[in-house]
């Protein structure tokens, strides 16, 4: 898994980052309309496509049918079978395609998320991480001290000792992208933190570094996950929320993404030729 999200954030870095100036919003459209298209393409290579357009041919019949003999109950009930079993039909279909995307589907959402789900904080912004230590090495961490870059003060620090934790606040003076580091075991372990001018700026943000989970790993895929004998379970930045507006209203990401792509696969349909 982390050789591919290191692949993925690679190629989205590639994608998303001509747009840094740009207001986020109109790289997630960009994107989104682009990847509608191929999502139209490959549901067309992937698909029956003959039976696919006998059965819209029959639905469109059977609706035909039901406004023409709309007095005549028998027909019309027959019709109405007639009707739901060319709809079934036609999702039956369609199912082919949906199973062969879902993955790379999910794995294209993960990376959008990692530009617009959280927000990178300010300079003079107080940061809170949260380190996650193994209880093996949990009798290290009363001397464990956390290594911040030149312009980031470390102001304070807290220990859980239910949880393993060991909680820091930082506050940069600085208005870039660092890392913090530890030296635990013999081994440096090291969390990136998204820092930007304005919270507005695209940048991505890895709020945490995940450990052995699937779904962690899977959902924060900017940076290597742990392996499952190392000294630290997670590190987590607590980042602000991102709000994408478009037009003044605050529409989530996710559903911006999944608006913007269906439609512009149905719009395509003239020239990728496919029959949904």
């Amino acid at each position: 898994m982390n050789i591919i999200n290191a692949i993925l954030t690679t190629i989205a870095g590639v994608c998303f980052a001509p747009f840094a100036a740009l207001p986020a919003w109109v790289a997630l459209v960009f994107w989104s309309a682009v990847l509608g298209v191929l999502m139209a393409i490959a549901f067309r290579f992937t698909s029956p496509q003959r039976k696919l357009k006998i059965v819209v041919d029959r639905i469109r019949a059977n609706m035909l049918g039901m406004k023409l003999f709309k007095d005549d109950l028998g027909v019309t009930f027959r019709v109405q079978v007639q009707l739901f079993k060319s709809i079934a039909m036609r999702l039956l279909y369609s199912l082919p395609p949906m199973l062969v995307m879902i993955i790379p589907f999910v794995l294209i959402l993960t990376q959008f998320a990692v530009w617009y789900e959280k927000q990178p904080f300010e300079p003079g912004d107080a940061i809170v991480v949260e380190l996650r230590l193994s209880p093996s090495v949990w009798g290290e961490s009363a001397d464990l001290t956390l290594h911040a870059p030149e312009g980031v003060r470390v102001e304070a620090r807290v220990r859980d000792e239910s949880a393993h934790e060991v909680t820091w606040r930082i506050s940069p003076q600085i208005s870039e992208p660092f890392t913090v580091s530890w030296n635990i075991g013999g081994e440096t372990i090291e969390k990136k933190i998204a820092v930007a001018k304005s919270r507005d700026r695209l940048v991505p943000v890895s709020p945490l570094r995940p450990g052995t989970g699937f779904v962690d790993r899977l959902l924060y895929p900017l940076e290597r996950a742990f392996d499952a004998d190392s000294p630290v379970r997670a590190i987590e930045v607590r980042h602000p929320a991102r709000s994408t507006e478009i037009f003044g209203i605050d529409v989530p990401w996710w559903l911006t993404f999944l608006i913007v792509s269906m439609l512009c696969a149905f719009l395509s349909k003239p020239f990728t030729k496919v029959q949904f």
